[in-house]
């Protein structure tokens, strides 16, 4: 498993994943971006599985001008498609995936949903306004959104983006200094709600 961090404020949300990707306990790449952004005002991040995240993440990157909604739906047609892949006969695929945005009816609301498919089921936990939100590999112990919502309203006169994005880069950094299978390899952006949907 990999690491992908979502921090969803009202303003902006705010995405890091490591690059790292891990096939049979070797590692494979070290530049491999985890999530796919979108000027529409959303991200959409899969970890897990090489071959499902490259390919749920081209859906994304060739449809740009999908809205949030449209994506939600997208993703959930994939997951469907790709719960009851299999690597050998009898072995189950398990990976994660994560939808966090700006729903056009309501951009000053932004939504988060993250999926868990393991033995052919979906589970899902729904998200709104504010949250911390991590996909984590295994061999941690401990919670890296802890890391960031214990510093988030410690430092003043500070933009809140940056103190944002260098508390993920810390939660990142101490991920890879315990994982295998996490690198201190960054990828990281900031989503906001489009402009013209806040002035509708």
């Amino acid at each position: 498993m990999s690491f992908i961090n979502i921090v969803m404020l009202p303003d902006f949300i705010s995405v890091i994943s490591d690059g790292q990707i891990t096939t049979n306990e070797l590692l494979t790449q070290s530049h491999f971006k985890k999530f796919e952004s979108n000027p529409n005002g959303f991200v959409v991040g899969i970890t897990g599985f090489e071959l499902i995240t490259n390919n749920i993440r081209k859906k994304f990157y060739y449809q740009p001008n999908l809205s949030f909604e449209d994506a939600e739906l997208l993703l959930r047609n994939e997951l469907e498609k790709y719960k009851n892949k299999q690597v050998i006969f009898r072995q189950n695929i398990s990976f994660n995936a994560i939808i966090a945005g700006f729903p056009l009816a309501a951009p000053s609301l932004p939504r988060a949903i993250s999926f868990h498919i393991e033995n052919q089921t979906i589970s899902e936990q729904n998200y709104e306004k504010s949250a911390v939100l991590s996909l984590v590999p295994d061999d941690i112990n401990f919670n890296p959104n802890q890391i960031i919502t214990d510093n988030l309203y410690k430092t003043k006169n500070i933009s809140p983006v940056f103190q944002i994005q260098t508390l993920q880069r810390n939660a990142l950094y101490k991920v890879a200094d315990q994982s295998k299978t996490v690198n201190k390899v960054i990828f990281q952006e900031i989503i906001q709600a489009k402009t013209t949907d806040r002035r509708q």
